[in-house]
């Protein structure tokens, strides 16, 4: 699983989550448009028409009410309280969880991945170990077949220790893992004198450099004692440059090539020895042995028919310490992994036969080797010079979606307070809203008392002052009089102003349709004012077209309050 796929998948829950925030905003709001509490201002807008289309409204948007309540619910303060922040511990628990799994299985992909990658260079480095060893081992073999033809089926013979050197010099690329080649010719104890006149030297004994191993600069030859009396002996007669110093030694007197060497002859195929200390060298390596037949053994001989015709053994030495840190030299990765190759014969005692034995719990993987002995098992063990490396990836991609949860979360939890909040200010602003109905009603009552309880009073003035025009006054008195009748009529006015205001409030207004003399009214306003334009030198003046009739039908009323409160502004405004 890849960063961008994680952060893809991340980003679609967020999207996902982020429309469901939005959804629920937009459904309580919607529920909110449909409320029973605005129904009022509705109906006053658009009268018996808007209840009309309120009712169907409410038809088509019956189920909407219902999610608006349910909504509501939820989000109530005791609800948010409790259930609310379980869910959201229970989001961010559950997002935690899963950003751990992400962060383990990531990890585990790439301890998988690693352990691939493990055992593909430890395989590659084992086959090639087995490819190589596997050609040293058939050119030894085929050196077995010419060591027959030329050796033991000419008289003389034809291969002499400067033969055997060269040749072994000259196609020493064809074994790339052997450091040497020797031969040695089986001896009955009644040719052993024979034997050493020929060769010009004593048949020397093993064992004891077995036991007691020399340094190289230490190591001579002549010092050896000779080989004890035996029925047979196995001298080596022909040696490569490189271990020349095997020269006259008895196989049949060492441990390991003993038991090597009578392995070989008895089953016919190359044996190996367990890792041991070479001589001179005293570095640690292992013999391939082959026995060389006489030419007349059958194909299925037997052991015993083996043993009899057996003219003598060819061995390749291998040096495995220099011999696999050449081949791992090959490869360019050599430095990434550690390399171990043990002998697991005995599989509660391997025997390390290179590498260091370092004990490491950490990745390993092992590798089977076969090298053509049947008897003996070979393993190479691989490992990473390097502890694994931190996994970033995982971790920026759990704590990636874990950020990504936490701000979905964030986001629905903030949504959720906003909404909360939003609905207690919505009841707050629907109480207040009772409260001011309440206040407009009281005060439209009060007016409508009051303005009564005003005009009937100011009713019996305007009689009385009519009354008093129609006694004997002078001029003055009679002005005296006109005003206070105009003043009158302009405090009557306001007062049904007050009350036309209380009607329009309580939906009561209704409009007459009477005759009326527009031009008279529009006199009876130009007096009123008369007196507040001459103070600030302005002249009033009407002009109505003749195409205008004597009598109108209306509201005289109303049109007089409307020119009345157009002629006291512009008389307000005007310098």
């Amino acid at each position: 699983m890849s960063l961008l796929h994680v952060l893809g998948f991340g980003l679609k829950v967020a999207h996902l989550f982020w429309i469901l925030s939005c959804s629920i905003v937009s459904v309580i709001s919607m529920g909110w448009l449909i409320d029973g509490e605005i129904e009022g201002s509705k109906m006053g807008l658009f009268g018996n028409g808007g209840k009309v289309w309120h009712k169907f409204w409410e038809k088509i948007m019956g189920n909407s009410k219902i999610h608006h309540h349910y909504y509501l619910y939820i989000g109530s303060k005791k609800v948010r309280k409790t259930w609310w922040r379980k869910l959201l511990l229970a989001w961010v628990i559950g997002w935690f969880l899963f950003s751990l799994w992400i962060f383990w299985y990531m990890s585990s992909q790439a301890t998988e991945k690693r352990k691939d990658t493990l055992a593909s260079m430890c395989d590659e480095r084992a086959r090639m170990l087995q490819d190589q060893f596997n050609v040293s081992m058939n050119h030894i073999q085929a050196m077995s077949v010419l060591i027959s033809t030329f050796h033991h089926g000419k008289n003389p013979s034809a291969i002499d220790q400067g033969t055997f050197a060269r040749y072994t010099e000259r196609t020493a690329f064809e074994r790339p893992l052997t450091s040497g080649v020797a031969y040695a010719v089986r001896v009955l104890h009644s040719e052993r004198e024979k034997i050493e006149k020929q060769q010009g030297w004593t048949i020397k004994r093993m064992d004891i450099l077995e036991q007691n191993p020399v340094h190289k600069d230490d190591y001579n030859p002549a010092l050896l004692e000779p080989s004890p009396i035996q029925e047979e002996y196995a001298p080596v007669i022909f040696a490569q440059d490189t271990i020349s110093h095997v020269v006259s030694l008895d196989m049949l007197s060492g441990k390991e090539d003993r038991e090597n060497v009578l392995s070989a002859r008895a089953s016919g195929k190359g044996v190996l020895t367990a890792p041991f200390k070479l001589l001179k060298t005293n570095r640690l390596g292992v013999i391939l042995t082959f026995a060389v037949y006489k030419t007349d053994l059958p194909i299925n001989a037997t052991p015993d028919e083996r043993i009899q015709a057996t003219d003598g053994y060819l061995g390749g030495v291998f040096d495995i310490e220099s011999l696999v840190e050449k081949l791992l030299q090959q490869l360019a990765s050599k430095q990434t992994i550690l390399v171990n190759v043990y002998d697991t014969t005995n599989q509660s005692c391997p025997i390390s036969m290179y590498g260091l034995n370092v004990s490491d719990n950490g990745l390993e993987h092992i590798s089977s080797l076969n090298f053509g002995d049947p008897f003996r098992r070979h393993e190479m063990r691989c490992r990473f010079k390097q502890k694994p490396p931190l996994p970033l990836l995982a971790m920026m991609t759990s704590i990636g979606i874990l950020v990504i949860a936490l701000l979905i979360g964030h986001i629905f939890h903030a949504t959720v307070n906003r909404i909360a909040k939003v609905e207690d200010d919505y009841h707050e602003m629907m109480e207040l809203k009772k409260r001011a109905e309440a206040a407009d009603v009281a005060k439209s009552q009060f007016l409508a008392t009051v303005s009564h309880e005003i005009r009937t009073p100011m009713n019996g003035v305007l009689g009385m002052l009519r009354f008093l025009m129609d006694t004997d006054l002078d001029e003055t008195q009679q002005d005296y009089v006109r005003t206070a009748q105009a003043s009158g009529k302009a405090l009557v006015s306001l007062i049904n102003e007050v009350l036309d205001q209380a009607k329009i409030e309580s939906g009561k207004l209704e409009l007459e349709a009477v005759l009326f003399d527009l031009r008279a009214l529009l006199d009876e306003v130009l007096s009123l004012f008369s007196d507040k334009s001459q103070e600030k030198g302005v002249e009033l003046a009407v002009y109505i077209s003749d195409g205008v009739p004597e009598m109108l039908i209306g509201d005289p009323g109303r049109f007089r309050q409307i020119i009345t409160n157009l002629m006291g502004n512009s008389i307000r405004v005007s310098v």
